[in-house]
């Protein structure tokens, strides 16, 4: 594993597919543009009977290499305590094809039990398992077990199963890609060998670039294992996937399980802090770096808008899709 900055994190640099709301793209800052009042009239949200708030406890294990006392709710746990809610992103529930290649809507695409065998079975560039890179990949499954979930009732099902506040959640994924799954980041050269091994939608046309972010929570990959470690291509076609595969990373950096986290030999480490945690996704190494703190900054600025709220927020909708993407 490559335990340099941004390992796992997108840096933002977003490809420009109609994020005619956001401004500031420059600098490393995504901020959203000035829109009036916080609540739209048009979209009724519903009052939650089982929100979660606050984060579950923290490993009492943090602290050495001994097996981690905090382990995720079930599927069928954590989907039985989702509020039904609109959805504000209907493209994430349409099928769509990529260079002619049908899939399923990402909302509602379920791996297959070889798809996470062999996400589990994945190595790092290092040749470490990705169960010992991170012990709660164990869990991560993408399979919510709901019919036809829209997306915030997906970022709800994953923030109960991970025990993380679900608008913390909600508002970074506003500054990660607008809350789309077709939103690509991290545009990045590459060599000849690796170009063709993205998906068609990464790979940038007529150039050796592509890029390495995609779906919701921007998860970031690269063909060597470098980054996003068995991610690929379940990363795109599932969104519960991708939502559950970026928990489990912001469990990690809480929760330092088995040790996994301060394996890195990072002396500034330190387990059970929330908002770094939540910072570790965009850059984790080494910790309290000045990348995560702007980071923390964005996601809290949002957080206090209620941002997908927002009219610029549920107005919005990308002006194009990534290259061979069609919606049907």
């Amino acid at each position: 594993m490559s335990r340099s900055r941004n390992h796992f994190q997108n840096p933002r640099r977003l490809i420009v597919v109609g994020l005619v709301a956001l401004v500031g793209v420059a600098g490393g800052s995504t901020l959203l543009a000035e829109h009036g009042a916080a609540e739209d009239v048009r979209v009724k949200f519903h009052a939650e009977q089982h929100p979660q708030s606050g984060w579950a406890p923290c490993n009492r294990n943090a602290g050495n290499t001994s097996a981690s006392t905090f382990k995720p709710l079930s599927d069928q746990a954590a989907a039985a305590l989702v509020t039904p809610e609109p959805e504000t992103r209907p493209d994430n529930d349409k099928p769509f094809t990529v260079n002619g290649v049908r899939h399923a809507a990402p909302n509602v695409y379920v791996p297959t039990d070889a798809q996470i065998r062999a996400f589990r079975a994945a190595k790092t560039s290092l040749h470490q398992p990705a169960l010992q890179f991170n012990p709660y990949f164990r869990y991560v499954d993408g399979r919510d077990g709901m019919k036809d979930p829209t997306t915030d009732e997906l970022i709800q099902w994953s923030a109960h199963k991970w025990g993380i506040p679900e608008d913390w959640l909600r508002a970074e994924y506003v500054l990660e890609s607008y809350w789309s799954m077709y939103q690509l980041g991290d545009e990045t050269p590459v060599s000849q060998a690796q170009y063709s091994e993205y998906p068609f939608q990464s790979r940038v046309p007529g150039s050796l670039e592509a890029y390495q972010s995609l779906g919701i929570t921007q998860v970031r990959w690269t063909p060597d294992g470098s980054v996003g470690v068995g991610a690929e291509p379940l990363r795109w076609e599932s969104e519960a996937f991708n939502l559950d595969y970026q928990a489990s990373i912001i469990r990690l950096f809480y929760d330092n399980p088995n040790g996994a986290r301060s394996a890195w030999g990072d002396k500034t480490y330190a387990p059970c802090e929330k908002w770094n945690s939540i910072g570790g996704w965009f850059a984790s190494y080494p910790w309290k770096n000045a990348g995560q703190a702007t980071y923390i900054h964005d996601v809290q600025q949002l957080l206090a808008k209620d941002a997908w709220r927002s009219s610029g927020f549920l107005d919005w909708s990308p002006a194009s899709l990534p290259p061979g993407v069609k919606l049907r």
